[in-house]
């Protein structure tokens, strides 16, 4: 499987260049059409993933998803960070890849989302919160009721790679 490039607004872009943003989430396709509580990864191939959720009548867990795998690489691998264009104007270290509901988003998270950036290149009122504003910035970019359909998604942490330089894991 070819891996995918991560795309980013110009704000966002900005956000990398100036290292604000070390985090993005992308929905995960297919979403599980059976209930599930949890997300586990191959042991021997961390970009392989499985739901489970609860089976029939018992506390135990059963298979909700046949195995995936993160189109943007795993722990290690470089990725292309491409603008709205397809242009690439970086490119990263994953540093982690989980997959989480969307609406799990803790304050650190939309920080590291480069929600500040956004928050700071809008028209958004003085106040409103960091999560608010990431909420709000995702119904732009994926639907009205994007938010609120809490949808599984990939959290895939990154760090900007210089040139000539390691990457720091």
């Amino acid at each position: 499987m070819k891996r995918q490039a991560l795309q980013f607004s110009e704000p966002l872009k900005q956000a990398i260049l100036d290292g604000h943003k070390v985090q993005a989430r992308r929905i995960v396709k297919p979403q599980p059409s059976k209930p599930t509580t949890a997300w586990f990864a191959d042991a021997s191939d961390s970009s392989r993933w499985i739901a489970m959720g609860p089976a029939d009548g018992c506390a135990e867990l059963r298979r909700t998803s046949n195995w995936i795998t993160c189109p943007f690489g795993k722990t290690g691998q470089s990725i292309e960070l491409e603008d709205e264009n397809g242009v690439r104007f970086a490119t990263a270290v994953v540093v982690g890849v989980r997959i989480q509901r969307l609406q799990q988003l803790t304050e650190a998270d939309a920080r590291a989302e480069g929600t500040q950036a956004i928050y700071q290149s809008s028209a958004l009122l003085p106040g409103v919160p960091l999560l608010t504003a990431f909420a709000i910035n995702w119904c732009e970019r994926y639907g009205a009721h994007a938010w609120a359909a809490n949808p599984w998604v990939w959290v895939v942490e990154f760090r900007r790679q210089h040139p000539g330089t390691a990457p720091d894991f």
